[in-house]
């Protein structure tokens, strides 16, 4: 009879670690940096911001790439995956300015593998959004769009090649056929 109660015991131990690891999986996506380690990318382009913020978005990209282990190469050391970035700020209808990034993913082929994007809000609004848009609105955002391009990279490209994807191509507006 003992050995059926730590029978269960133990089942209900392994639920218990099993719903952790879980919860700890999401978090992976929305809270820590995700890590993209050995899989070769080029930024060719980042486009969108004034030429004030660009220096920091492209310094922000950097680190943030950085953070999640992807490997930026330049453009002829053959990368695997190529980014084209696109930036925009605009004023949102509840009072407030909103920051967008976009990053469509290139495969070797030059083939469109993948489409993230992230929005984060500053307060207020005014006749030029950028005016609005500051520095912890871009590493915000570049820290979660890194993260969603670095999942896709451990999934798609990545040395375990896992397959787990960020977000379906038709949920960001695009089929991965176009």
């Amino acid at each position: 009879m003992a050995w059926i109660a730590c029978g269960r015991l133990a089942g209900a131990a392994s639920a218990a670690v099993l719903a952790l690891s879980l919860a700890a999986c999401q978090q992976g996506l929305e809270g820590r940096a995700v890590s993209a380690a050995g899989v070769p990318v080029a930024v060719e382009t980042i486009e969108g911001a004034p030429a004030g913020l660009q220096d920091k978005v492209n310094a922000e990209v950097a680190s943030q790439a950085s953070a999640r282990r992807i490997e930026i190469v330049s453009g002829e050391a053959q990368p695997r995956y190529r980014l084209k970035g696109y930036l925009t700020a605009y004023s949102t209808g509840e009072g407030e300015t909103a920051l967008a990034i976009v990053w469509d993913v290139f495969d070797s082929s030059r083939k469109r593998a993948q489409r993230v994007s992230t929005t984060t809000l500053a307060k207020g609004q005014a006749d030029d959004p950028w005016s609005k848009i500051g520095e912890s609105q871009i590493a915000k955002a570049t820290a979660q769009s890194m993260n969603d391009v670095a999942a896709f990279l451990a999934g798609a490209g990545g040395p375990a090649g896992a397959g787990a994807r960020v977000a379906g191509g038709a949920a960001l507006g695009y089929t991965p056929d176009e």
